[in-house]
């Protein structure tokens, strides 16, 4: 992948399902014709992924990056035009898109790496235990309605996970379960913060 290829994009860090070249490229329908976002595997210093911790549209616990001094995230990165991060942007109401410091947490990319990179983080905070403060890792739909249903008495936690998250795609039961979440203490601050520089695009 050339650099010069890559002038004007700025890198995306993906958590989830946006790491997924297909998915990635249905919400990007749109504004994506006959091209497609160059994406490329990358390491990053200082961040873990969780679950955040509100239920999604489709009745799943979806992922949710957070600060873990010490740790490596693996994942991958796309690097995107302002209408793709536009359109992006769009498709995640629950997450605020981040500029983090490339200082702060070192990237490993096999391009070009900016000073800064855009990383989505969630609204609701992440899953973690209220007492010992310790953050759920990402793990399956199963260990995460399980580790939920050993804290929250809802009867929509039980049951095997695929009849749960058909019983979460439900827009009340949803919004139930999430205000219990944060009811019963079980949200933490992701403890990222935007920087303040704007050179997450890549410059010739």
């Amino acid at each position: 992948m050339r650099e010069d290829s890559l002038a004007g994009r700025t890198l995306v860090v993906a958590v989830g399902s946006n790491a997924s070249a297909a998915v990635l490229r249905a919400k990007l329908a749109s504004v994506v014709r006959d091209t497609e976002p160059p994406m490329v595997r990358v390491t990053v210093s200082h961040l873990a992924a969780g679950h955040s911790a509100h239920v999604s549209a489709r009745g799943y616990i979806p992922a949710a990056p957070y600060l873990s001094p010490g740790a490596r995230l693996r994942t991958v990165g796309a690097w995107l035009t302002d209408d793709e991060t536009a359109v992006l942007d769009h498709t995640e109401p629950n997450y605020d898109r981040m500029m983090l410091s490339t200082a702060d947490h070192p990237v490993v990319a096999t391009t070009v790496v900016p000073q800064t990179f855009s990383l989505y983080v969630s609204r609701h905070g992440i899953l973690r235990d209220a007492h010992t403060a310790i953050t759920v890792p990402l793990g399956s739909q199963r260990s995460a309605i399980r580790w939920l249903g050993e804290r929250l008495p809802d009867p929509a936690l039980r049951g095997a996970a695929e009849t749960v998250c058909r019983r979460l795609a439900e827009p009340p039961t949803a919004a139930r379960l999430t205000a219990s979440i944060r009811s019963a203490d079980l949200a933490g601050d992701a403890q990222l913060a935007s920087t303040t520089s704007h050179e997450g695009v890549a410059r010739r």
